[in-house]
């Protein structure tokens, strides 16, 4: 028996990062949490969030407007290791890590080998890219990319070649997997 796949999902807002993380946890049986709101819980509800709204809900619902300032709070969290965001994810049983933002929080992460396949989630064609002081990763950092510009069949289609790659490298899923022809 391999061991389960620790998967790290990159991507600009808006571009279907969760949506694949559901997907994947759909199909091959992985788990994961809302990074924005594991991080959310931990460090931004606490220390900024609380003075500022009446729920951890309406804060959440409202994070769109601060992603810089989340970014910020995320980046304190993670100091000095950067990598406690994805590691604390991965004790708490998640087998993704959803939407890491900055290269220093990458950097520790490939520097402790968090992550065996790392995916870049590409929605350019419906949503625009963000900018750079919100958004530090491109798509030269992932190991697999997913385009997720076509249709839900094209998606599944995509993260079927996946499950079928990371059985064939020897990882262990939650789930069966039809290993038939794609």
């Amino acid at each position: 028996m391999g061991k389960r796949p620790r998967i790290l999902i990159l991507g600009h807002a808006r571009h279907g990062k969760d949506t694949v993380a559901q997907k994947i946890a759909d199909i091959m049986g992985l788990k994961f949490s809302s990074s924005s709101e594991f991080v959310g819980h931990k460090a931004i509800w606490p220390y900024w969030g609380q003075e500022r709204y009446d729920s951890f809900e309406a804060m959440f619902e409202d994070r769109v407007n601060y992603r810089s300032t989340w970014g910020d709070l995320i980046e304190a969290y993670n100091t000095p290791d950067a990598s406690r965001t994805a590691s604390e994810m991965i004790e708490e049983g998640n087998d993704m890590y959803v939407g890491l933002r900055r290269v220093r929080e990458y950097a520790a992460c490939m520097r402790k080998k968090l992550f065996d396949v790392i995916i870049w989630v590409d929605g350019s064609k419906r949503h625009p890219n963000e900018p750079s002081d919100s958004m530090e990763m491109t798509s030269d950092d992932a190991t697999w990319d997913i385009d997720n510009n076509g249709t839900e069949e094209d998606l599944d289609s995509q993260i079927q070649d996946l499950a079928r790659y990371l059985v064939l490298s020897g990882f262990e899923l939650g789930k069966p997997l039809d290993m038939g022809e794609p």
